[in-house]
């Protein structure tokens, strides 16, 4: 078998798909399609619009590839935002997957004394309408552990006997140090109070700190887990045991991204880049969050030194004017790129450089790979080991001086870009997942398996 189709274990344990398998047949050889459907929801309490990031991107694209699957699975994905149902048919009309968005308690847009928050969220700690809803399925997922549809999913789960599981998708706590400290030194300025706050008494890391005790609650909760990250695997495993944690990819959708999408000559016009320069990609959020001023830092310095080098962001946030009045006819801001002309500058440019050290899952290092495009990543971001460390991605230790080493060196390589464009196109065949594969061989078995449980026990 195709070890990127069916992943092993590297703990001796069972393996999900291995499970999967079991559960497809019963005792008479029928059909996994003769089961029940598996009623599942997805809790993912983010606003959903057309600039919303890889996580809320992602489940779209899972919610899709359930509508037109086999299985025997019905999925509702909640988002938060104005009541709003779209049902996604399959070819036969049937509805199999539902994107469902519900009103926050007390959404974080609300703050309006926070100089900057990444993405809104709800801070409520009980969702009615929500809990109510839920009381129908055969098991629960949740995308984070802190927020208020995590919670009342715990309530739920509790009091219903409905297994939850969780899967790791954002890194809050770091995030919450990051942004706290962000807020202090906005809020106060160079003050003794921030040196008090920062210094003395380490309040982003006493959030960060919180965030993860919170987590741990959680997961004290679920009954499975779904994991990216080494660091996430071993902190489930202590709480619920390893033969509850199981791995999961990043799918991507071969016919938006690909190497035919590329269109060198019309990026070139349409973004305003000189013929003989070289085009580095930053895809995200321009916010501190990405570490975008570290990538800003760096390549000021290569157009100091007279590099014909470029730089096009696709992203929103509060870096634009600081990138524009830094880096001037060197750089692009696109804004918000829609993934269809995403996937045109991923297959056209010549590096993409994610200088975010905080990730638990990388949408865009995955589909620029999927590209041919060579990548380079923070070490400290751990991306390079979900992608298996491939030769088509290069890490770069932290800090302006080797960001700037490591863009030097690659964008005045021909060769090396080259090189590393053969290992992305040989990775991308042999290891990247369709949607479909995720949602069938990842999340499927894992939500079936955690069911199981409630037969067992509930």
């Amino acid at each position: 078998m195709n070890s990127h189709l069916f992943p092993r274990s590297t703990h001796g344990k069972i393996t999900v798909l291995e499970f999967y398998l079991r559960l497809s047949f019963d005792d008479r050889n029928l059909p996994m399609t003769s089961q029940k459907p598996l009623r599942a929801a997805v809790l993912v309490d983010l606003p959903r619009s057309s600039l919303s990031g890889g996580h809320v991107k992602g489940w779209e694209r899972l919610a899709k590839a359930a509508s037109i699957s086999d299985l025997p699975l019905e999925l509702t994905v909640y988002f938060s935002g104005e009541p709003l149902t779209e049902a996604l048919h399959a070819k036969n009309l049937r509805i199999k997957a539902r994107l469902k968005q519900l009103p926050p308690v007390f959404s974080t847009s609300r703050l309006k004394f926070l100089p900057y928050v990444p993405d809104n969220t709800d801070l409520g700690h009980h969702h009615v309408e929500l809990a109510e809803e839920l009381k129908d399925y055969d098991v629960i997922l949740t995308t984070d552990g802190y927020f208020c549809f995590a919670k009342t999913a715990e309530k739920v789960s509790r009091l219903y006997g409905i297994p939850l599981v969780t899967s790791f998708h954002t890194d809050t706590p770091a995030y919450a140090r990051i942004f706290t400290r962000l807020t202090i030194e906005r809020l106060f300025g160079h003050t003794a109070l921030t040196r008090l706050l920062l210094d003395k008494l380490h309040l982003p890391e006493w959030q960060e700190a919180k965030k993860i005790a919170r987590m741990k609650t959680h997961l004290r909760a679920c009954t499975a887990v779904l994991y990216k990250r080494e660091e996430d695997r071993q902190m489930a495993a202590t709480i619920i045991g390893e033969n509850s944690v199981y791995p999961v990819r990043i799918g991507i959708d071969r016919t938006m991204f690909g190497p035919h999408k590329r269109d060198r000559e019309g990026v070139e016009i349409d973004y305003h880049v000189p013929h003989d320069h070289v085009i580095v990609l930053f895809v995200g959020r321009l916010d501190v969050g990405k570490n975008i001023y570290t990538l800003i830092e760096a390549m000021e310095t290569l157009v100091s030194e007279g590099r014909a080098v470029h730089l096009i962001t696709a992203g929103v946030g509060p870096a634009e004017a600081d990138l524009r009045a830094r880096l001037g006819a060197n750089v692009t801001v696109a804004g918000f790129v829609e993934p269809e002309e995403l996937a045109r500058l991923y297959a056209s440019a010549d590096l993409l450089a994610l200088t975010s050290e905080v990730e638990i899952r990388s949408m865009s290092s995955v589909e620029a790979i999927a590209s041919g495009l060579p990548v380079l990543v923070s070490k400290k971001s751990g991306i390079a080991a979900l992608c298996d460390y491939t030769p088509a991605m290069l890490e770069v230790e932290s800090g302006v001086e080797a960001w700037t080493k490591a863009l030097r060196d690659v964008t005045g390589s021909t060769n090396t870009r080259i090189q590393m464009t053969k290992h992305a196109h040989a990775y991308a065949e042999a290891s990247i997942a369709s949607w479909n594969d995720v949602l069938a061989q990842d999340f499927y078995p894992a939500l079936r398996i955690a069911a199981e449980t409630r037969k067992k026990y509930g």
